[in-house]
């Protein structure tokens, strides 16, 4: 009988080691290959946008593919989309700075068609693109080097302060619900952007994803990072009750920042959407912040 019951007991622990690799391993698929979101809006919903197609090389000779919306001064934003998001999602934050004035680039990250790249990295390779974006923007005769700046959203706001953290040419930075580190939004937000229970799939899907993609996502810990931007400038905008990536992280991330900083906080319970909840307000803020960091 005891055979039996060590049998049975054995058994039963390696079915459910088995089920849960399984599942890791369709998570990993979802985490590091997201669906395509759908937006209200496309290029053609703002006609004053006239983007000129650029492409630039990353670091690991992938392609990124974007747009440059052609400023009527040299002063540039680039602009860093979320997780499993496409340039698309910036464009009515292009459109207002735009018309303020700035030149602006949007990209697809890696893993977006038709930018290359197999796998979405969860920042670990992305903050290394935009540095590639910059680089880009360096080689072109109509875009003041000494004035370029940075915005995202969500993953992207994350990847902002990390590449700003690592590049110096980049002069002010703005966060818009970023996270303070992969592994705490990763347990947060792991059922949102993956549809599998966190517990107890979320530490057996990165993982795998780590393996398959050749990245450690525990690293990707902007909070380490973000008071290396100083005596640069630094703007973090969140909603407060996100649930998402909770306010905290930009909380936590603003407190470990160094002057000159700003925090702003917008009442709103949705994620990386602060600019439709407090459009006038957002667009002031933001257009002032650049013109002051760029001028």
């Amino acid at each position: 009988m005891k055979r039996i019951l060590r049998s049975l007991l054995i058994g039963f622990v390696l079915l459910s080691l088995g089920t849960l690799g399984v599942v890791g391993w369709i998570g990993s698929e979802r985490a590091l290959r997201p669906g395509y979101p759908h937006y209200k809006w496309n290029l053609a919903t703002f006609p004053d946008l006239r983007p000129e197609t650029i492409q630039a090389i990353a670091a690991d000779k992938i392609t990124l593919s974007g747009r440059l919306f052609r400023g009527k001064r040299p002063s540039l934003i680039i602009l860093a989309s979320g997780y499993g998001d496409t340039q698309d999602q910036m464009l009515p934050i292009a459109e207002f700075l735009h018309r303020a004035g700035f030149g602006v680039v949007t990209w697809d990250s890696r893993g977006r068609v038709p930018s290359g790249g197999e796998y979405v990295t969860l920042g670990v390779l992305e903050q290394r693109d935009l540095i590639s974006m910059v680089d880009y923007a360096m080689e072109r005769q109509d875009i003041d080097a000494k004035r370029i700046g940075v915005l995202g959203i969500s993953m992207g706001g994350s990847v902002a302060i990390l590449a700003a953290a690592k590049d110096e040419r980049i002069l002010a930075v703005v966060d818009d619900s970023g996270f303070s580190d992969a592994p705490r939004v990763i347990a947060a937000s792991f059922e949102h952007f993956v549809h599998l229970p966190a517990f107890p799939f979320a530490p057996v899907t990165i993982l795998i994803a780590d393996l398959r993609a050749g990245i450690d996502v525990n690293r990707v810990r902007p909070v380490d990072a973000i008071g290396e931007i100083s005596p640069r400038p630094l703007l973090v905008i969140h909603e407060t009750g996100d649930s998402v990536v909770p306010a905290d992280n930009s909380l936590t991330n603003y407190a470990a920042a160094r002057l000159p900083k700003e925090l702003w906080l917008v009442p709103g319970n949705q994620h990386g959407n602060a600019h439709t909840v407090a459009k006038a307000e957002y667009e002031t803020r933001v257009t002032r912040f650049f013109n002051d960091a760029l001028r």
